[in-house]
């Protein structure tokens, strides 16, 4: 991968400073198109010009590139508050502003292609699951790639590729830009799910697509982290191991649901009649309003272990290299604050009662789509803990995007 302080990247059109609050400001706009993006599976115009006229598409772009370098909390607070409106809508916009503001920190040799007006999104599905094959400039690229989340509203993709020598043979994994606006590259509208249909996340296709060498990035070619956290003129978003973003890139959106749900809940408990029983309202039961109490405590707690994951990621991360327990612990973070999220979830729905599953009844959707969106692989609670489990005891890492997960900190050894 190229150096990100090589040369100076093309500025970001428009960015914000103060981001959670211009994003709280939109939930009512994002609540009204909801029903419409699950529908139809994108973002809706009205929601998508205000996103963009909002410059919140650049909130992580670096300040070398015109943006406010954001952290990475920030970006998490920022699409969490889009997902109390609509998380369908939040989903996209995570992976959109997460790696357009990545590729925004590039060289020039690289923005110079993708951004040519400043305004281009990206998208991002990592799989290798394409073949690249070496032609005259470049790789002519074929495959498909599923859940590219927010590839609807994208302009590229940044998605993995397995790069061919000239007999055929597998070299190395790569990364590749893929030009979505190519008559090569196409949309598969697969993306039918119970949750999470608002996001989008559709099979990208190509088809003997050119990819320039320019836009092909190769990991063996990234300077390793002890580099990295030497160079000068490094920002903290520089220095996020890829390992750790994955998780926190994908759970912001889930953090937003829970919180809908539990004010949905609490702002009707103090009205709403618990049918068949003698309490007047919700609020009246013990039992029911410790089960909100319960729930709320869950929700608080997982945003504490993503406060700490993030700060592994914004501030640990700028003053050493992470360790492999590092990693292990913001991935076990994520796993467990993704289980706290979705219990509360269901036992805030146990005391909404019948009613929230209307399906004109908003709690149903944020319901469904954080039960959908808390399975995804990068945030299974139960692999997550166990991956912990064998930190901690020394063992094998079971999580193939972190095969070394060690060395097992002195406070853990046991002697």
């Amino acid at each position: 991968m190229p150096s990100p302080v090589d040369t100076i990247a093309r500025p970001a059109v428009s960015c914000v400073h103060d981001p959670v609050p211009v994003a709280a400001a939109l939930v009512p706009l994002l609540a009204e198109h909801a029903q419409a993006c699950e529908r139809e599976g994108r973002i809706q115009p009205p929601v998508m010009d205000a996103l963009r006229e909002s410059g919140l598409f650049h909130i992580t772009a670096p300040r070398r590139a015109g943006g406010p370098g954001g952290t990475l909390l920030t970006h998490i607070e920022t699409v969490a508050q889009l997902a109390q409106g609509c998380v369908g809508t939040a989903w996209a916009f995570c992976l959109l502003s997460g790696v357009t503001g990545t590729v925004l920190g590039f060289p020039a040799a690289v923005t110079d292609i993708v951004f040519r007006t400043g305004n281009e999104l990206l998208c991002s599905a990592s799989a290798p699951t394409a073949m690249a094959k070496p032609v005259p400039g470049g790789y002519s690229v074929t495959g498909k790639w599923g859940y590219g989340s927010g590839s609807r509203h994208a302009d590229w993709g940044l998605n993995g590729v397995q790069l061919l020598d000239a007999d055929g043979a597998v070299t190395e994994m790569a990364m590749a830009f893929v030009d979505l606006r190519d008559p090569a590259c196409s949309l598969l509208d697969d993306w039918h799910v119970a949750g999470m249909a608002g996001s989008g996340s559709n099979t990208i296709v190509a088809d003997h697509l050119f990819v320039p060498e320019a836009l092909i990035l190769r990991p063996s070619q990234s300077p390793p982290a002890e580099v990295l956290l030497a160079m000068p003129g490094l920002e903290p978003r520089d220095l996020w191991p890829m390992e750790s973003l994955f998780p926190l890139g994908v759970l912001p959106p889930m953090l937003g649901a829970a919180t809908a749900i539990l004010r949905a809940v609490v702002k009707s408990a103090g009205t709403r009649p618990v049918v068949g029983w003698t309490y007047e309202t919700q609020a009246a039961s013990q039992t029911l309003s410790a089960m909100i109490g319960q729930s709320a405590l869950e929700i608080d707690s997982a945003w504490m272990h993503i406060r700490r994951a993030a700060g592994m990621m914004d501030d640990t991360a700028s003053q050493r290299v992470l360790t492999g327990f590092d990693k292990a612990q913001v991935q076990a973070d994520c796993g467990f604050a993704m289980g706290l999220l979705r219990t509360a979830g269901n036992r805030l729905l146990d005391v909404a009662g019948p009613g929230a599953f209307a399906l004109n009844n908003p709690l149903q959707r944020l319901w469904r789509d954080l039960n959908v969106g808390s399975r995804h692989n990068a945030l299974s609670s139960h692999l997550s803990t166990e991956l912990y489990g064998r930190a901690l005891t020394g063992q094998p890492s079971n999580l193939r995007l972190l095969p070394d997960i060690g060395p097992v900190p002195a406070w853990a050894i046991v002697a």
